[in-house]
């Protein structure tokens, strides 16, 4: 099994002076057995030097970071504006990981746009920030992910809660299990909404 972790939208200290105790302490308690194998950093780091290098202590492979257009004001200017992973899955198949953070993309988030990119790319899943507001969407065969803003940092259509996304992918089945980990404010309480997939043929579906 493969556990990957998609974050980002810092925006530190520009927006956000910090990112939550909660989340820090959610995020610990998941690679209390066995850290995260990859990091997908959506952008838009700013300037955060302390929190990357504890990303980096959670990963045990790669973590991937694109650049946002807010980064251009911070220390991550040289980042790419996309990155990937190759999974291989069961004899045949290869599912694709791609990463972006989606300020090429106009409306805000516009799903049909994602989608261009993501075939365009060859992407089974294309992760992307940019609108802070957190998101699990089937786009057709295409599994498009926004992890939010990990800090709960301001932006047109933010959600304005803290989130993070993580992966869990079964090599052998092709099976992808999703978890939404949000911290909503006003409730002072760590939610999670959990959903399943399966890759096969080249395409995601919905296990149930």
């Amino acid at each position: 099994m493969i556990k990957i972790l998609a974050i980002g939208d810092s925006h530190l200290p520009r927006r956000a002076k910090s990112v939550p105790d909660q989340i820090i302490k959610k995020l610990e308690q998941l690679v209390e057995i066995e850290k995260f194998d990859y990091t997908f950093f959506t952008g838009d780091v700013v300037n955060a030097p302390k929190f990357m290098n504890f990303l980096n202590l959670i990963t045990k492979r790669n973590l991937f970071v694109v650049i946002g257009n807010m980064d251009y004001y911070g220390g991550n200017r040289d980042a790419p504006v996309y990155q990937s992973l190759n999974i291989s899955i069961g004899n045949n198949d290869n599912l694709i990981v791609g990463l972006t953070h989606g300020h090429q993309v106009s409306p805000r988030g516009d799903r049909s746009q994602l989608e261009l990119i993501a075939i365009e790319k060859s992407f089974n899943i294309l992760i992307s920030g940019h609108t802070h507001k957190e998101e699990i969407f089937l786009q057709k065969d295409i599994l498009l992910l926004n992890p939010g803003s990990v800090t709960g940092a301001w932006s047109f259509v933010a959600s304005g809660n803290p989130s993070f996304i993580t992966l869990s992918v079964i090599e052998k089945t092709g099976e992808i299990n999703v978890v939404l980990y949000q911290y909503d404010i006003r409730a002072a309480k760590l939610k999670d909404l959990k959903s399943y997939f399966v890759f096969e043929n080249n395409k995601i579906r919905h296990k149930y």
